[in-house]
Formats: C-alpha cells, sequence, structure tokens
C-alpha cells in the first residue's frame, strides 16, 4: 500500500507554514511549540475474496509467519491516525510524532500505536537549507510518489521510507531542489534463532537522495538509493500543469528483490479540476518484471472532493492485474482524511 496520504499531506503542508496547527507557545523572539495531527478513516473493498490480495497470516510455534493467501474480507480496513508536536528555538527545530496504524492484512487487522517521527533539525544560514538527523523520512521518501494524482490503488516505488538514526540535508537554490540522506545500519538482536533489527534500518545502510527543477507549470524530478548488499532503484517523476488539467507520471527501475531483478514499473496519472473542490483522476500502471509472474498492468480511476481546506474526501477503483497470482479483478477505495 502507498505511503499515507495524509502523512504526505501533512509533510507538505507543514513544511511550507500553510498548516492551521495549533499553537500551544509562543514568544516574542518567535520560539514555538505546536500540536497538530489528523485522521483518515476508510479502507479498501475486495471484488474477489477468494484471491484477495490481503491474506491471512499463519504462525507456527516458533513464530515464524506465512500467507495462506486466502482472507474472506470484503472491506480491510486502513484508517490511521497521527498526533504530533513540533518547536523551533532560533534556527534549531525538532518534532515528535505518533501513528496509530494497521500492524498488518490479517484477519484481525489489528492496530498498533508507532513512533513515526523523533528527530531534531537546524536551519542553516543560507535559506532553503536545512540538517536534521533522528527517526524520520529519507530523502527520497519525500518525493518517491511524485507524478502520480491516485490517493492508494496506483504502483508505488519501494524505497526505504522512514528510517532510524538518519542524517538529512535538503537545499535549494531558486528552482532547483536537492536532498540526501544516509541511515545507518540497524543494530541486531538474537530472538528465538532469528535475527530481528531493532531499529527501523532492516535494510541494512540506507543512502538515497533526489534532485528536481521546480516551478509552477512543469516539475521533474530525479532520484536513487541504494542499500549495501542489496541493490540500487533509479526513478524519475515528472509534473505538468496546464490550467485545470494536470498531467504527470514516473519512471522506475529497481534490481532489489532476488525474486523480482530488473523491474520496471511505468505510472501516467491526469487529474482534471471540474471545480475549485471536486477533482476526477486517472492513473495507467504496468509493472515489467524480469520473473513474468509478477508482471501486471492496471488502471486506477477516481476523484476527491475538498470540503474544506483540512477535509477531503476521496474515492477511486482499480481494475486489472490486482489480485494475487495475476488474477484480473477489481479493488474499491474510499476514505475521509482531516487534519490539523
Amino acid at each position: 500500500m502507498k505511503y499515507s496520504t495524509l502523512a504526505l499531506t501533512l509533510a507538505s503542508i507543514l513544511s511550507v507554514g500553510a498548516a492551521s496547527a495549533t499553537t500551544i507557545y509562543k514568544h516574542d523572539n518567535g520560539d514555538n511549540l505546536k500540536i497538530y495531527g489528523g485522521a483518515e478513516i476508510g479502507g479498501t473493498i475486495v471484488s474477489d475474496t477468494d484471491k484477495s490480495p490481503f491474506g491471512a497470516i499463519q504462525h507456527d510455534a516458533d513464530g515464524n509467519t506465512s500467507y495462506d493467501g486466502v482472507n474472506d474480507k470484503r472491506f480491510v480496513n486502513d484508517s490511521f491516525l497521527t498526533l504530533g508536536i513540533k518547536g523551533q528555538t532560533d534556527d534549531f527545530y525538532a518534532k515528535f510524532e505518533l501513528d496509530a496504524e494497521h500492524q498488518d492484512w490479517t484477519e484481525t487487522n489489528s492496530m498498533r500505536v508507532v513512533i513515526d517521527k523523533a528527530y531534531v533539525g537546524y536551519k542553516l544560514p543560507m535559506k532553503g537549507h536545512t540538517i536534521e538527523f533522528g527517526r524520520t523520512d529519507t530523502a527520497y521518501d519525500h518525493y518517491d510518489a511524485f507524478g502520480d494524482f491516485a490517493n492508494e490503488l496506483s504502483a508505488e516505488v519501494s524505497e526505504a521510507g522512514d528510517q532510524d538514526e538518519t542524517l538529512k540535508y535538503r537545499g535549494q537554490f531558486d528552482q532547483i531542489k536537492f536532498g540526501l540522506s544516509h541511515s545507518l545500519e540497524g543494530w541486531d538482536v538474537e530472538h528465538k534463532g532469528k535475527t530481528d533489527y531493532v531499529t527501523d534500518s532492516r535494510e541494512g545502510a540506507v543512502t538515497n537522495g533526489y534532485v528536481g527543477y521546480f516551478d509552477n507549470e512543469f516539475t521533474v524530478i530525479a532520484a536513487a538509493e541504494t542499500v549495501d548488499d542489496r541493490g540500487e532503484i533509479f526513478s524519475v517523476h515528472a509534473k505538468v500543469n496546464l490550467g485545470d488539467l494536470a498531467v504527470g507520471g514516473f519512471v522506475s527501475y529497481s534490481d532489489r528483490e532476488a525474486d523480482n531483478k530488473d523491474s520496471y514499473i511505468y505510472v501516467a496519472s491526469a487529474k482534471y479540476s471540474l471545480t475549485d473542490k471536486l477533482a476526477l483522476l486517472v492513473t495507467g500502471n504496468m509493472v515489467d518484471a524480469d520473473n513474468d509472474k509478477n508482471d501486471a498492468e492496471w488502471i486506477v480511476v477516481g476523484g476527491e472532493y475538498k470540503y474544506a481546506k483540512n477535509i477531503k474526501l476521496a474515492a477511486e477503483i482499480s481494475i486489472g492485474d490486482v489480485l494475487k497470482n495475476g488474477e484480473s479483478g477489481a479493488l474499491g477505495y474510499v476514505k475521509a482524511y482531516y487534519w490539523f
């Protein structure tokens, strides 16, 4: 599933100071402390429950897990809550964020509370340049879905996402923006004869980054990631605004997965604004993998309605190779988003 749309929205609006976060402390010199958060309520509707992509997880006596590939739930709840606090003192800032999210796609589909953000940052003397360290998004994570207007059901770039012990630099020179991050390798412990990482850097030391040209009418971004002993990911993203119509997409290459080497993802997306509040969305997706069993093609059609500046309603349907083992079918997706 895609990284939370709410989380992406919050990250975007908080980065430009447009979020209506609640100020709980503010000093005359600009020092402040704010609370922010939001919720997304909804999930995915499965058309053929015998071939559901959300297979139930089986556990054996040793704690090992496997998927049985069958889940008789027609609706998979993917609701999400987030609450955070952020503060600033002079040029230093910090953020701490908790997420309540569904743990896995099992029959119980239980929720858990996790620390999603815990980092400190510093605004460098050059405007638009910052450095951060802690548990945070890697640089690539900020733009891994750029060019895709769908909310959930389209293809995604499987970059590292949030990582512990991440050092990240982001900068800007006029319309050129760039970012680079490195996440230290998570330390490991033995548990029931297996090695479990106790940080989020499960893939080892992760290095990724992006560089792009950003303009109101046209934006293009190139991004890449490398993980020790696992391989690389590369992608190019673009978006063009043509009045009420916006078109975009991305191309991604990965050799990361052992059973899916030389995998290409192609996404083409469009968004047409019928009014200031209502928009229609369509996205075409294709996965071209080295092993044919993971090849897939599907289309996502949907719409979104901005009820208010901090409330959005979204609905999508995905038709094509969206079920297990390349079976054709359909998935539906409905969600209401709220943030403050």
